[in-house]
């Protein structure tokens, strides 16, 4: 289920079901939820993006601390149920952005280091939010 319609769902008072033996689904073993209310940042992006050098460089940039931000494939952030961090970066495609959060959209890294006008894009959304 995807975040959106989880929080749909959530807002019309349904509960979700849960799995009570989850060990009969390999999808469901991975680990526990993640709060992500704690963070500031979702990067929703690949394992090569967020071990790009140049992710450390636009995080510190963006003024976040490495504390503050949690990266996940678009599968995960799909399967995410609580709330979300106030920024939502994304270098995979488009999601439909969650209502309250400040969306930024952007090339996966390596394509992003080689292209300027790009990154520039990306530093503008950042600063139309702030």
């Amino acid at each position: 289920m995807k975040h959106q319609q989880a929080v749909y769902l959530q807002e019309m008072g349904i509960t979700r079901w849960q799995v009570r033996k989850p060990n009969l689904f390999p999808r469901f073993n991975n680990a526990d939820p993640v709060d992500l209310k704690n963070y500031s940042l979702l990067v929703i992006c690949s394992n090569e993006d967020f071990q790009h050098p140049l992710m450390g460089k636009i995080l510190s940039a963006f003024k976040f601390k490495a504390d503050d931000v949690y990266h996940c494939s678009m599968s995960e952030f799909e399967d995410q149920q609580g709330d979300l961090p106030e920024y939502i970066w994304t270098t995979v495609g488009e999601i439909n952005q969650p209502q309250g959060h400040k969306l930024l959209t952007s090339p996966s890294l390596p394509y992003l280091a080689d292209h300027p006008e790009d990154k520039k894009s990306l530093w503008k959304q950042f600063c139309a939010f702030n």
